[in-house]
């Protein structure tokens, strides 16, 4: 019996030996700013992400009082943003930069799926990204915060607010997809690439 508990105990944690992967993890180390804060970088990067959204369409109404928020508080931070976001650009460490020969297997990553390809409530490819909701009502995250997953074998959705882990392969892999909005279709820019063989909502 105490051989069977010890073949147990050394094969459990081989099957729970999958990788955490941190969304931080899929940014290049060149694409943060050392002169700002976390909190600092964050604020700048969502103003690009909005300025960016704004050279292709019109910002709606609750998109464009987000850009103007985030300006106030930068303002209000004492930041330039207009010398940060020339930064971000000019030495190559804007929001979209992914990690090109990023390959890991047997990984898992937290976050909130977008459905693309859906059957009923199934659905077999969708878009994960770090925060609830995102591409639905505000700029989608930058490629680097952006991952197609897919998934043959169907995940019953939830909800977009329902976290889940994804685990599988992941790789780096430049591709866009159409994420239907309330305001129409939207070209989402993607950095990264699941070849999921698991998909687990948590609380």
């Amino acid at each position: 019996m105490k051989n069977i508990l010890l073949m147990f105990a050394l094969i459990a944690p081989l099957a729970n030996a999958a990788d955490t992967l941190s969304w931080d993890s899929l940014r290049p180390q060149n694409t943060q700013q050392q002169s700002l804060s976390p909190s600092d970088k964050a604020l700048v990067t969502e103003i690009y992400v909005y300025e960016v959204a704004q050279q292709s369409r019109k910002l709606s109404p609750m998109e464009h009082d987000g850009y103007i928020k985030r300006i106030e508080l930068a303002e209000k931070r004492g930041l330039n943003v207009r010398e940060a976001l020339d930064e971000m650009v000019s030495g190559k460490r804007y929001a979209n930069a992914i990690i090109p020969d990023l390959q890991v297997n047997d990984m898992k990553l937290g976050g909130f799926l977008v459905p693309l390809e859906m059957e009923g409530l199934v659905g077999t490819q969708f878009i994960l990204v770090p925060t609830a909701g995102a591409c639905v009502h505000t700029p989608p995250p930058p490629a680097n915060q952006t991952i197609l997953v897919d998934f043959p074998e169907g995940y019953q959705m939830q909800s977009l607010y329902t976290p889940v882990w994804v685990e599988g392969d992941i790789k780096a892999g430049g591709v866009s997809a159409s994420v239907a909005l309330s305001d129409g279709n939207q070209d989402i820019e993607i950095g990264y690439v699941i070849d999921a063989s698991d998909i687990v909502a948590y609380q």
